[in-house]
């Protein structure tokens, strides 16, 4: 979600955003008071602030006395970081104009202090193994094959055997942390630990990019392409 009073700086934000495939926009509202309503109504992962809001102070939100998902706060000036920090909710703060990469990484952050906050919480999937179910704890999960009308389930160093295919298990998994990167195969994002144009590795895990799958990827790549410019 993003709380911000200027349009074009909005569209901005959107249009980054775009380039994350696991990342779903729920919406742009310009007023604390709009937001807080949607807040409240449904489940929000994570939200932009913009710190000047028509007047308003965005980090007045902080102080609220609701229960808020990860907050990224934006900004053109530095003045309100530290207090952002200090209130304890603020994930990031971010500079405007920012680039794709610093991006990339104010998301990053944000999801690894979610999953600290939920560590304890149950986050989970039960699948059919033959006749009976076995539980699979979303974080356990590395990646999920296809192997015709079944699934491989790559879990706590063990590959399980699942009764779906793999179309099916992917409208079950959390799009915020599953992706689809090629016709055979559905990552974790969170067990990434490096990429390139073609592979993305999960430890020692090679895992081809499909080249249908690369225009939803285009979010990862253009950070390899830019760390290739910056090299050369």
């Amino acid at each position: 979600m993003i709380i911000d009073d200027t349009e074009s700086d909005a569209l901005y934000l959107k249009g980054l955003l775009s380039k994350f495939p696991f990342f779903n926009l729920v919406g742009i509202t310009p007023t604390i008071e709009a937001a807080v309503q949607v807040i409240t109504s449904q489940e929000i992962d994570l939200i932009f602030l913009d710190i000047n809001l028509n007047g308003q102070l965005g980090l007045t939100l902080l102080k609220e006395g609701i229960d808020l998902p990860p907050v990224i706060i934006t900004s053109a000036y530095p003045d309100y970081a530290l207090e952002s920090y200090e209130i304890g909710k603020a994930a990031d703060y971010l500079l405007k104009p920012f680039p794709l990469d610093r991006l990339h990484l104010a998301l990053t952050r944000a999801f690894q202090s979610q999953s600290q906050v939920n560590m304890d919480e149950i986050d989970a999937i039960f699948l059919k193994m033959g006749r009976r179910a076995q539980r699979f704890a979303f974080q356990a999960i590395d990646y999920v094959e296809a192997s015709g009308i079944y699934t491989k389930v790559y879990a706590d160093n063990q590959v399980y055997l699942i009764n779906e295919r793999l179309a099916s298990l992917s409208d079950q998994l959390p799009s915020r942390m599953f992706i689809r990167v090629h016709k055979s195969y559905l990552i974790n994002v969170n067990k990434i630990t490096s990429y390139d144009r073609h592979t993305i590795w999960l430890g020692h895990t090679k895992i081809p990019i499909g080249r249908s799958f690369r225009p939803r990827l285009e979010g990862l790549l253009s950070l390899f392409d830019a760390g290739e410019e910056n090299s050369a």
